[in-house]
């Protein structure tokens, strides 16, 4: 029973991180320039988030077996 909570609310983190990874991944509008721009800061929370699903991944391959 308490595999298939952890199971299930590993997934839905990884679901969310994976949203949010995407909107911080994206570039952002210079109004002063009028141009996008790479956002560097936004791109190394992805980095982190993608780190952090790979390891909650890791752990739920672990709690399944």
């Amino acid at each position: 029973m308490l595999k298939g909570i952890l199971f299930i609310a590993g997934i839905i983190t990884i679901i969310v991180l994976f949203m949010l990874q995407n909107a911080f991944s994206k570039p952002v509008y210079n109004k002063m320039s009028n141009v996008w721009q790479d956002d560097e800061e936004g791109r190394q929370i992805a980095h982190f988030m993608i780190g952090a699903m790979v390891v909650i991944g890791f752990l739920l391959g672990l709690l399944v077996s």
